[in-house]
């Protein structure tokens, strides 16, 4: 958020880092949001959207680390030192830029949600195959009621979170954006995600430890679904803000 951006002329400077940028190093060009008034108060009433192309000078990257999930998407840092664009390459209205962003986030916490619901399901896909041909003390696992009932919480939840997903796509589809809405759909799907891929790799016990049999690999990428787009603690305090309104 302290990235900045100064006009020289007929160009911006842009000075500043992100950090935990999906693709970062991978991307021809970045939507970097910059403070383009710094006197603004609160600042971000002066931040802008600017366009920077990967290949302009004094742009680099850095690799974060090693992930817990999300492994096979790129994360880096990106850092920019006195790298120089055009004016025109400004994205919306200057000093709207956390408005833009905003709205962007109206359809892409629908977007983290529908992969939290596919991750949800995955992991669920592959208990149930799982139960139904391992068995224990003569039975198959699915025939006991404590894993029945188990099976039934996890569709439950995963139906619940593509119902809600759905609708808010819809909604999103007919031009009705409705913030509320989506960050519903992003911290439910998201929470059943966690929750549906805890359980799985309870129902494979051991072996839902292991890296052969993949759950884990859901339970780790679930996790993911609940921080960036927003915190569930973000959307909580969107949900809130719908429902209470401005007070006098």
């Amino acid at each position: 958020m302290d990235t900045t951006a100064v006009k020289e002329g007929d160009e911006w400077v842009v000075n500043g880092g992100k950090t935990f940028i999906t693709n970062g190093g991978l991307a021809g060009f970045y939507n970097v949001l910059c403070q383009t008034d710094p006197d603004a108060k609160p600042g971000y009433r002066g931040q802008s959207l600017i366009l920077v192309e990967a290949d302009r000078e004094g742009l680099s990257t850095a690799d974060v680390g090693p992930k817990m999930g999300i492994r096979m998407m790129a994360t880096a840092e990106v850092i920019f030192k006195d790298v120089r664009v055009p004016l025109a390459n400004l994205i919306g209205e200057e000093n709207k830029g956390f408005y833009h962003v905003l709205h962007f986030f109206d359809e892409s916490r629908i977007q983290i949600a529908a992969q939290a619901l596919g991750t949800a399901q995955g992991a669920f896909d592959r208990a149930l195959a799982y139960v139904k041909q391992r068995e224990q003390f003569g039975k198959k696992i699915a025939q006991f009621q404590v894993t029945q009932h188990k099976l039934a919480d996890m569709a439950t939840k995963i139906e619940l979170a593509r119902l809600v997903t759905y609708k808010a796509a819809w909604n999103f589809d007919q031009g009705r954006i409705d913030p509320k809405l989506t960050s519903m759909a992003k911290m439910y799907a998201a929470r059943t995600a966690v929750e549906v891929a805890d359980e799985a790799i309870q129902l494979l016990g051991g072996y839902g430890y292991m890296t052969e049999y993949e759950v884990e690999r859901f339970y780790r990428d679930a996790k993911i679904t609940e921080i960036y787009e927003g915190t569930k603690e973000i959307q909580k305090n969107t949900i809130a803000s719908a429902l209470i309104g401005k007070l006098k």
